[in-house]
């Protein structure tokens, strides 16, 4: 009989033999399998200068916060935080990616042939900021935390639904047990994943929701908390023992030596404390006041205005119907509803002409987006049978409508060239329109009605595009207005589907799945607080999601996808809103960036993880201003 020990051993053994037999390992995970990775061990993304300094301070407009943990469902945790634990593995913004993540924590991965286990590696020199080494015991930790009553149940979703297990497999190797094979899942689950010390987190007697609101934490990232005021400031230090300064691939990524977060209400507070060197940078200013912005200091050089190109794809960002209410379920309403979006006027008045209109749920993705003519090949296949299947237009159901067949994506008011109508040549026809479907104008009611019943529409968003918009509705007889919510009122409407149209954003960027298929599926149609904001019950779309879902095939999802971009399409269940083409920020000549621009990331993200201090001109501009003082 095999003493305890023996056991053990034999059972080791074992896994290491399985793992020296199992498949190959890689530096990342990628949603078309890990061949399709761009990057190899050691290598760092081409939009990272792994030479860069690392010194200065660097000044952040921050958020209020009340605590400095991230556990407990009540408070809000400080501003940049999250940087000072690390995830096992960090997704890549590259534009020649799939959604793909690679190591941080994690040395390598290997995925078992049935896709059914993940196996990581870890790097053995990682340690948290007091010296202790990270194990897979913290990994393991980490995972058990997301189930803690402490932390905020949203964390746990996601693995609760594909995991079934994580297992320990030795002192830097854990194995993940998926409940089904799914193409998306691995990425899913690991993305900002942070992986916290189960010495310090997991201590006896210790209460994650109150113990840790004000005890400075401890991670195995590059920062540490320097100082605070609690609701006001924060700054952070990095660490001089960072264990990863000196890995090729992690090098070049947060270059200070100091960062600073502070708290402004206002963009004027913002913009003086631009000017008066308080804050090194500033984004997402209104466009109007970014394009207005000069004076002594942009003419001499000190402060620049950038616009940066955005390469990444576009999210379907629009205004859905409800279409649980009987009158939205009339697509040649929604229509003419859709065709007074007046685009031209928003972009030049609201967006400085720095938008473009959405027109597809997957606009500028040239692998996903249907083409804009009749369908052919294996798309046209594809559709075929849905509507096959689907359709019965003996009884008036139509899943699959012939527009999908006939003609892609295109924006309403528009000629066979794609050219826009005036609006005011689209307001007469919406008239007309509306007329013909017995929506006729009531005068003393001053509103158009049909049967008795007013043609109102009330829209959840307070944009001023969307005030607009509501505008133009009213001038064809439409009673069109903008709810005023508070932030609990606007939540409640939407978890109990109160609403005409409201926001909505379908993220189906680089290889749709399952985030964005919550979003259509029937299933979840009438659950209340569910992500199927529309209330689209089509079998069509649910199978076509099945299959990009699984699937790991590129050409697979690209049929796919691009028969699904038809079927929405032609359903004109929701008014497309605006994209932008650039990214725009004002900062400090001081700041410094890699010859190569992350374009699929916000201006911010890419201030704030790649650029660096040039610390003789930031002398330079500093002895200027002070001379000229």
């Amino acid at each position: 009989m095999l003493t305890r020990n023996v056991f053990a051993t034999v059972i080791l053994l074992s896994g290491l033999c399985a793992h020296q037999a199992g498949a190959e390992t890689y530096p990342g995970i990628s949603i078309f399998g890990p061949e399709s990775l761009k990057y190899k061990a050691g290598e760092n993304y081409e939009f990272i200068n792994p030479d860069a300094p690392i010194n200065g301070t660097l000044h952040y407009e921050g958020n209020y916060f009340t605590k400095l943990s991230p556990f407990g469902i009540m408070g809000r945790e400080a501003p940049g935080l999250f940087d000072v634990w690390q995830p096992l593995a960090a997704k890549s913004w590259d534009d020649d990616e799939p959604f793909a993540l690679y190591g941080v924590l994690a040395k390598d991965f290997e995925l078992s042939d049935d896709k059914l286990q993940l196996t990581i590696r870890m790097r053995e020199e990682a340690m948290f900021a007091d010296g202790v080494p990270v194990t897979a015991d913290d990994v393991i930790f980490s995972y058990e935390l997301l189930f803690d009553p402490g932390v905020n149940p949203a964390w746990k979703l996601k693995w609760q639904k594909n995991v079934t297990r994580m297992e320990k497999v030795d002192r830097h190797t854990v194995r993940i047990h998926f409940k089904e094979s799914r193409r998306d899942t691995p990425l899913s689950v690991l993305n900002w994943w942070s992986i916290y010390p189960k010495h310090i987190y997991g201590a006896p007697g210790k209460n994650l929701e109150t113990d840790f609101n004000e005890v400075h934490p401890i991670g195995s990232g590059p920062w540490e908390i320097a100082s605070y005021v609690m609701g006001q400031e924060i700054t952070y230090r990095r660490r001089d023992d960072y264990w990863a300064n000196d890995i090729p691939e992690l090098k070049g990524r947060d270059n200070w030596q100091r960062k600073k977060f502070e708290i402004y209400y206002d963009d004027f507070s913002k913009l003086e404390a631009l000017k008066s060197g308080q804050l090194d940078w500033l984004v997402d200013l209104p466009p109007d006041v970014f394009h207005q912005l000069g004076g002594d200091y942009f003419e001499r050089g000190f402060l620049k205005k950038g616009v940066f190109p955005i390469t990444r794809p576009a999210a379907m960002l629009c205004l859905p119907f409800n279409l649980r209410r009987s009158i939205w379920r009339d697509i040649e309403l929604r229509k003419v509803i859709i065709s007074l979006y007046d685009f031209d006027y928003i972009s030049k008045t609201f967006q400085y002409g720095d938008r473009e209109r959405i027109v597809s749920y997957f606009n500028n993705q040239k692998h996903l987006r249907a083409s804009s003519g009749p369908a052919t090949g294996k798309v046209l296949e594809l559709l075929t049978e849905l509507a096959y299947k689907h359709n019965d237009p003996t009884n008036g159901i139509v899943h699959v409508r012939p527009e999908a067949l006939a003609r892609g994506p295109y924006e309403l008011g528009t000629d066979s060239q794609g050219k826009r109508y005036p609006i005011e040549d689209r307001i007469v026809a919406a008239g007309k329109r509306l007329d013909e479907l017995g929506w006729t104008y009531n005068r003393k009611a001053g509103v158009r009605m049909k049967d008795g019943v007013p043609l109102k529409l009330e829209i959840i968003n307070q944009e001023q595009e969307t005030f607009y918009f509501c505008e133009t509705l009213c001038r064809v007889g439409i009673n069109a207005s903008l709810a005023k919510l508070s932030p609990l009122e606007r939540q409640g409407r939407l978890k109990n589907f109160n609403f005409d149209m409201a926001t909505g954003w379908f993220d189906g960027r680089k290889a749709p799945g399952r985030e964005m298929a919550k979003s259509f599926l029937s299933s979840d149609a009438d659950i209340k607080g569910s992500a199927n904001i529309l209330g689209l019950k089509n079998p069509a779309v649910d199978e076509l999601f099945k299959t990009l879902a699984t699937s790991a095939s590129k050409e697979t999802v690209s049929i796919y996808a691009k028969a699904l971009d038809r079927v929405l399409c032609s359903g004109w269940y929701v008014v497309p809103l605006t994209w932008p083409r650039n990214s725009c920020a004002v900062y400090w000549d001081y700041l410094k960036r890699p010859e190569v621009y992350c374009s699929g990331l916000w201006a911010q993200y890419n201030i704030m993880s790649y650029w660096w201090i040039d610390q003789a001109r930031y002398d330079e501009i500093k002895r200027a201003i002070k001379a000229g003082e």
